[in-house]
């Protein structure tokens, strides 16, 4: 912030409040407590078939610079009716996501849905969470008919400054959008109550524009659209208030503030601006004039809304206006270059894209097929939402149309949609009077696990004794592999773990290490730090479902989609052979270099009913392996145990470990043994012991222990997108039907003027590429590319 301050410094010094209970000072100390934060997805696409994937990558800001507070991402799918289609949850790292994904349901209907997604301490500041319209094309919704919705048109109206002002040229903006609530064009007229013709209006862009009028002191006034009867009134005006006007110029934001009253409560006093929660300047306008003008010199500020108030000597806010500043310094400049094209079936292409500058900073690239999207170009992309929606509530039209280009026309466009969405991250008569509310949600650091243990049937806590937790994956479908962690209780038999981090739904189990083994033990798990739900406001968004079903040609290639996909299923028949049941014990729990063999020992634990550990179990009943020594000093050798010599590596759920971990899991709650001899998964290729805890249906039917097993489910496992080498495999016989042709969320770049190559191989039908390049430096300068390429040009 070092360019604003430095060009607000002698604005700073006419100011004479330097009290430590000034705003700023409340302002800032509210905002240390309660940081912004900012979010952004960027999507591979925006249009979609049930059954299909929607890729996603997550952008954190604080402070126009990356931003590091949050350790999770909360992701959901949310349907017409306002609910929760699907959550999904993803760790984040230094202000990013590694990727991200969300499947469609093949059952889900076709319409138009949101995506919504937040932190836990976004939260903290409700209502400004990244929200982002996608179309699904899926099954007809036979439950709903397509009546008419119940809204109507609406034409609001917002006097700049906040309030209309009898005697004064007030400014007046206004917004008409159509029952489906997306923006309507109109003209018409404003008149007096006595039907007197005031001034006519048109709006300018996309529903909005503005009109001056001089309030009368008696009467009040209605505005009338071309073609319809029905009046709209105006806010009433009011005798005591101030009019603020703000003018863009090239010296930068020109004001005017003018007031006739005679109430000293209504003279203003001092002009304030603030940018993120952080107050920029505070300069006082006082004196007895009735018209104040000045110029806010914008050119070496940071680029965004900057809110402007003016207020009087009691620190009262008389009246408000956003304004948008655009000194392009947000841009991360970029040339694409096409290296090679070609649009025939499934042929190579590559892209490259050049950097300037030394740079550092995470990417993600997608390339799709230009023609599988309603639109040519995106409504909303990394600049339009971290610039302008993520500091406004409500629904804005188009927001990437207010950075397509520097014509005066864009600025006044988007100084109309400044004048027609209030913000309201805080309200300063609450900075005034210390009632702004503190933070209610912190970031739990990724996953944290606490609770207390007792004595089963007793509220006696398991006090100051050492616990072991193992935590295992219930689906065979991730990473078998669990942990092992040694934890102590204290006096009340609390526990807590920090920082934990595993995927998808897990058994915990713990155990008292050397417990008495008459005694049951219960864990009681705080409130889950990670899968809380959230009371959220929806963020209502146009959804006219019927034009998504009613498109045609999206219809049909909707419809062959699904008939290649059930291509895949029909008239297949596999034959194997019945497995053992050792086989299926092997293929159900080892994995990598701990499956098959041939020369490996197996014992079937999942029956078994045994008093002591397992190491007093293995002694006799395996040959060759000799368990000597006294609990808490086994000793483990195998005769024949090749290179490695006799002793025998032991692994938990195939991870090193030592007898004295092993040894207090009852053997009630492990599954299988597979002794290995020489086999590489040990040093020297010696004998490793594998020992299995139960998991599944195993798990869910172990006998009674000193134990205790609760379930948790981690973040969502990350997919990594499919890109086929064609070169490699020219002979695949699927029909290749990818609307993604390339999705690459895990670019990271920490180098001097760096390239990005993208490469990626055609489909079957893509005759035009879309690619979208975006991403953020660690000093918040934006990528932002999105060019549709095709053979011809340019």
């Amino acid at each position: 912030m070092k360019k604003i301050l430095l060009s607000l410094l002698l604005l700073a010094t006419t100011c004479s409040l330097t009290s430590a209970q000034t705003l700023e000072n409340k302002l800032a100390a509210w905002t240390k407590t309660n940081p912004v934060e900012k979010l952004y997805l960027h999507l591979d696409r925006e249009s979609y078939f049930a059954g299909q994937t929607i890729w996603l990558k997550g952008y954190f800001m604080t402070g126009l610079i990356p931003s590091g507070q949050s350790s999770s991402l909360y992701v959901e799918l949310i349907n017409s009716d306002n609910d929760i289609v699907l959550r999904n949850i993803f760790p984040v790292y230094y202000g990013t996501t590694i990727g991200g994904q969300i499947d469609i349901p093949e059952s889900l209907v076709a319409g138009t849905y949101q995506i919504r997604a937040y932190s836990s301490i976004m939260l903290n500041q409700p209502g400004f969470v990244f929200h982002k319209r996608v179309s699904i094309w899926g099954k007809e919704d036979k439950k709903k008919n397509n009546d008419e919705p119940k809204g109507k048109s609406q034409l609001l109206f917002f006097p700049e400054g906040g309030n209309m002002v009898k005697g004064l040229l007030n400014i007046v903006a206004f917004k008409a959008i159509d029952k489906y609530g997306m923006p309507l064009s109109v003209e018409g007229e404003i008149k007096s109550e006595t039907g007197e013709l005031v001034t006519s209006f048109k709006s300018q862009h996309d529903g909005m524009g503005s009109f001056p009028i001089i309030p009368l002191p008696a009467g009040s006034y209605f505005a009338t659209l071309k073609g319809s009867e029905e009046k709209y009134p105006l806010p009433p005006s009011t005798d005591n208030g101030i009019s603020f006007s703000v003018r863009n110029t090239a010296k930068g934001k020109q004001f005017r503030i003018q007031y006739n009253s005679t109430d000293e409560a209504f003279k203003p006093a001092y002009l304030v601006g603030q940018m993120e929660n952080q107050v920029l300047f505070k300069h006082p306008i006082g004196g007895d004039k009735k018209e104040i003008t000045g110029v806010i010199p914008t050119a070496d500020f940071y680029s965004g809304i900057l809110h402007l108030t003016v207020f009087n000597k009691d620190e009262m806010p008389l009246a408000e206006r956003l304004t948008f500043i655009n000194n392009k310094d947000y841009v991360l400049p970029a040339t694409l270059k096409i290296d090679t094209l070609n649009i025939e079936a499934r042929k190579r292409n590559r892209f490259s894209i050049a950097l300037t500058d030394t740079i550092i900073g995470n990417f993600s690239v997608s390339v799709t097929d230009a023609d599988s999207e309603t639109e040519p170009f995106r409504s909303q992309t990394i600049y339009s939402w971290f610039l302008l929606n993520s500091d406004l509530r409500g629904y804005i039209h188009n927001p990437a149309y207010y950075f397509s280009s520097n014509a005066d026309s864009t600025h006044a466009a988007l100084d109309l949609v400044m004048m027609t969405h209030g913000w309201t991250r805080f309200k300063w008569t609450d900075v005034a009077q210390n009632k702004l509310a503190p933070a209610k949600y912190k970031d739990a650091g990724y996953i944290s696990l606490s609770g207390q243990i007792v004595l089963e049937g007793t509220k006696k806590p398991l006090a100051n004794r050492d616990v072991i937790m193992m935590r295992s994956a219930v689906d065979t479908t991730v990473a078998k592999r669990g942990t092992t962690t040694l934890l102590q209780t204290d006096s009340m038999g609390r526990f807590k773990l920090d920082s934990l981090f595993f995927t998808e739904k897990n058994k915990i189990l713990f155990s008292e290490v050397r417990g008495n083994k008459s005694k049951f033990i219960r864990v009681k798990l705080d409130a889950d730090s990670l899968n809380r739900r959230f009371g959220i406001e929806p963020v209502l968004m146009p959804q006219d479902s019927s034009a998504i079903i009613k498109n045609n040609a999206i219809v049909n290639a909707y419809d062959d989609y699904v008939k290649a996909q059930g291509l895949l299923l029909e008239n297949v028949v596999v034959k194997v052979r019945q497995k053992s049941e050792v086989e299926k014990l092997d293929e159900q729990y080892a994995s990598g270099l701990f499956s098959g063999g041939i020369n490996s020992r197996t014992i079937d634990l999942r029956n078994e009913v045994f008093g002591g550990d397992i190491f007093q179990y293995l002694q006799g009943r395996v040959a060759g392996l000799t368990v000597s020594g006294t609990p808490g000093n086994y000793v483990l050798n195998y005769r024949g145990g090749g290179l490695g010599g006799g002793n025998v590596a032991l692994f938990l759920d195939e991870m090193p470990t030592d007898a004295t971990m092993i040894e207090g899991i009852p053997v009630a709650e492990l599954a299988f043994i597979k002794l290995m001899p020489n086999t590489v998964a040990t040093a020297g290729g010696g004998t490793a012991l594998a020992i299995y805890r139960k998991k599944g249906a195993d798990l869910r039917a172990a006998m009674e222990s000193p134990t205790d097993i609760v379930n948790y489910n981690g973040y969502t496992v990350m997919k990594e997108f499919y890109n086929p080498d064609y070169d490699k495999q020219p002979d695949n016989s699927k029909a290749d039907k990818r609307m993604t042709l390339n999705w690459n969320p895990a670019i990271f770049l920490a180098e001097v003027n760096p390239t990005i190559p993208v490469i990626f191989y055609n489909n079957d039908q893509t005759r035009r590429f879309k690619i979208v390049a975006e991403g953020v430096t660690n000093d918040g300068r934006m990528l932002m590319i999105e060019k549709i390429i095709e053979p011809g040009a340019n």
